[in-house]
């Protein structure tokens, strides 16, 4: 399952980005964090790496999104965190 970190760098003379956090808020796979200025933090959690890439394209493309930096990208295995806490828990 990937999870991304991502920074969106909203365009300045595109007005006000409300309307597309809010639109980022509506997307289940995407947490909205930190606003500051211009710059937005997300996190983008996804099955397999298509949908994160779907996901991805589509925020790209959002009013106003002028540029996407990766702050991060992870890949989690269900069955390899289970099973490495259980064993430390022995």
């Amino acid at each position: 399952m990937p999870i991304s970190g991502l920074v969106i760098t909203f365009d300045p003379t595109s007005g006000d980005p409300d309307e597309t956090i809010s639109q980022l808020r509506c997307e289940p796979a995407i947490e909205v964090g930190v606003m500051d200025h211009q710059k937005c933090a997300i996190v983008v959690d996804t099955s397999s790496k298509a949908e994160d890439k779907r996901i991805y394209q589509w925020v790209q493309d959002l009013p106003g999104v002028a540029s996407i930096q990766v702050a991060f990208v992870a890949f989690d295995d269900d069955s390899t965190c289970s099973s490495s806490t259980t064993d430390s828990a022995d």
